[in-house]
């Protein structure tokens, strides 16, 4: 065998061996770290890690079964029990039960027609009425006359000062609605428009005398009031003659006053 034979056949022999010792090393440090494996397994381990594991519910805990262990007893269960069915009632094609539809409506209060009807028409009095029309004539306002009524028929009581106003009255309450016959009782009295007047006199006596109370130089000034008719009359002793005529302005404001006469006022220091 040649030389260059004998260093070829060398050097194939040493390549193999390298390559031998190559695999063993390969194959020893894949053994002892798991790092070292194909990238393929790798990658193929690295999907099932990344893909979403399903949680598995824990399953309660069995204590094992013996001979002498008792079986525990069953839970109840608190959810409610489904009801049975029941089908509704078959419809009818006749008339329904007037009678079992009267005890589902509800109970209503029924009033009797006559009060509704009451109700709605306004409570008017002839004798009021009959009053208030006499007391709206000027002629008759001052008295005092009474209304009574049976079956459509008003009966008049009081008193008069002339016969003129007794017919009056009867006049005026025929003209009220609703009146059929008017039956009239008044009394004429001459002397009552005597006694209504010195009434009404005697009244406007007093308010003028309350007027001159409320202001202090009237009231210092102490007038004597006299009214007849109508006409009042102021009587007493002032310094200023100012004040007599702020006396007759005071009682002229007065209601039913017709008149203020003041010579009966003297002033101080006159004879």
């Amino acid at each position: 065998m040649s030389h260059n034979k004998r260093m070829g056949m060398t050097t194939l022999w040493t390549y193999r061996m390298n390559s031998l010792s190559r695999l063993l090393l390969l194959l020893t440090m894949a053994a002892a770290s798991p790092w070292l494996v194909p990238a393929d397994t790798a990658f193929s381990e690295q999907q099932d890690k990344e893909k979403p594991q399903e949680k598995s519910s824990p399953q309660p805990h069995q204590p094992p079964v013996g001979p002498d262990t008792q079986p525990a007893p069953p839970k109840l269960s608190t959810e409610p029990k489904p009801q049975p069915h029941v089908a509704p009632p078959a419809k009818t094609d006749g008339p329904p039960d007037r009678d079992a539809a009267k005890e589902k409506e509800p109970a209503k209060e029924k009033e009797p027609v006559k009060e509704k009807e009451a109700a709605k028409k306004p409570v008017v009095s002839l004798i009021l009425a009959v009053k208030l029309t006499l007391l709206a004539d000027s002629r008759l306002f001052h008295y005092e006359i009474e209304a009574g009524e049976d079956q459509q028929t008003i009966t008049l009581t009081g008193r008069v000062s002339s016969e003129e106003e007794k017919a009056a009255a009867s006049d005026i309450a025929r003209t009220v609605p609703g009146v059929k016959a008017v039956i009239n009782k008044l009394d004429v009295s001459k002397e009552l428009a005597q006694a209504l007047t010195k009434k009404q006199d005697d009244l406007i006596t007093q308010l003028i005398k309350e007027r001159f109370g409320k202001s202090t130089t009237l009231k210092a000034a102490n007038f004597e009031v006299k009214t007849e008719e109508g006409i009042v009359s102021l009587s007493g002793a002032v310094r200023f003659q100012v004040i007599a005529l702020e006396a007759a302005e005071a009682a002229r404001h007065v209601p039913g006053v017709r008149a203020v006469k003041t010579e009966n006022v003297r002033l101080e220091g006159e004879g």
